[in-house]
């Protein structure tokens, strides 16, 4: 059994460490266009991570030459063959040396002062601490600010979906070693399906600042990709029972019904973004 579901925005009653152990982990493959800036968005923290590890697909383009390039003995990479992103995940993870996780897509950015903002929170009680996220795009120009709850709520995850972002939150390395690895079926929600798994059982805070900014640049904005993942959400959902009462079933499916609107307009709306350009 885990620890009782306790979320808050106040510090712990543990002690935090001065410096927390931070293990940087990014998933890649074929990301020579962005990987650099998600690098340094790590390495320039105040707070200095312990380490960066990259796990690389097997890239053709110039990824491993440009990680390589930077020159920094806190950088670790391995290329092989993988089964997707959860896949590569899960064998990074393995190689982690931090108490602290936060993985981080190979085009997508930590905020400055992150892991300052986040350390005082980082005691002993506690096992998550999430913050507010952003967008950026093409040329890492933040285009919007998202606030996120208070509060790790299993049954709001079922309703809303996935309101945390995986590069705005740091994880206790042993809740893995607690829960088990990411679902390897998955491509997309594997962070929504952990999210579920855990939100009960540990102790969350969300710090109050924004630790991280998601890219959306052309390559990320295709109605494959997007549908892909609406599907997967919902197959997550009928996982963790959210069809199963009208409690939750009612709200769900009205969520979904405005994604699939909205999935459905996507190419007409970039259509009419490229000719307003």
């Amino acid at each position: 059994m885990g620890k009782p579901a306790v979320q808050n925005r106040t510090l712990g009653t543990g002690s935090a460490s001065p410096t927390p152990s931070i293990s940087v982990l990014i998933p890649s493959l074929d990301a020579d266009r962005f990987i650099v800036p998600a690098i340094r968005s790590a390495l320039d923290q105040r707070v200095a991570p312990l380490e960066v590890l990259v796990q690389d697909g097997g890239s053709t383009d110039g990824t491993l030459e440009a990680v390589e390039a930077i020159g920094d003995a806190r950088i670790a990479i391995v290329s092989e063959p993988d089964e997707g992103q959860s896949d590569a995940l899960n064998r990074v993870l393995e190689r982690a040396r931090g108490d602290w996780v936060v993985w981080l897509n190979a085009d997508d950015l930590l905020a400055p002062g992150a892991f300052a903002d986040a350390a005082p929170f980082m005691t002993e009680d506690v096992d998550l601490v999430y913050g507010d996220f952003g967008y950026v795009d093409d040329t890492g120009e933040v285009t919007r600010n998202i606030p996120v709850p208070d509060t790790l709520d299993r049954e709001r995850l079922l309703v809303e979906g996935h309101y945390l972002f995986s590069g705005a939150s740091l994880i206790r390395r042993s809740v893995f070693e607690r829960f088990g690895d990411l679902d390897t079926g998955l491509r997309m929600a594997m962070d929504y399906d952990l999210f579920l798994r855990i939100a009960p059982h540990v102790r969350a805070v969300h710090c109050g600042a924004t630790l991280g900014y998601f890219r959306h640049h052309e390559g990320s904005q295709t109605a494959e990709i997007t549908w892909l993942l609406v599907r997967e959400e919902a197959r997550v959902r009928r996982r963790h029972g959210g069809y199963s009462t009208p409690r939750t079933a009612a709200p769900i499916l009205l969520h979904e019904a405005k994604r699939v609107v909205d999935v459905s307009s996507l190419p007409l709306r970039k259509a009419l973004r490229r000719r307003d350009r």
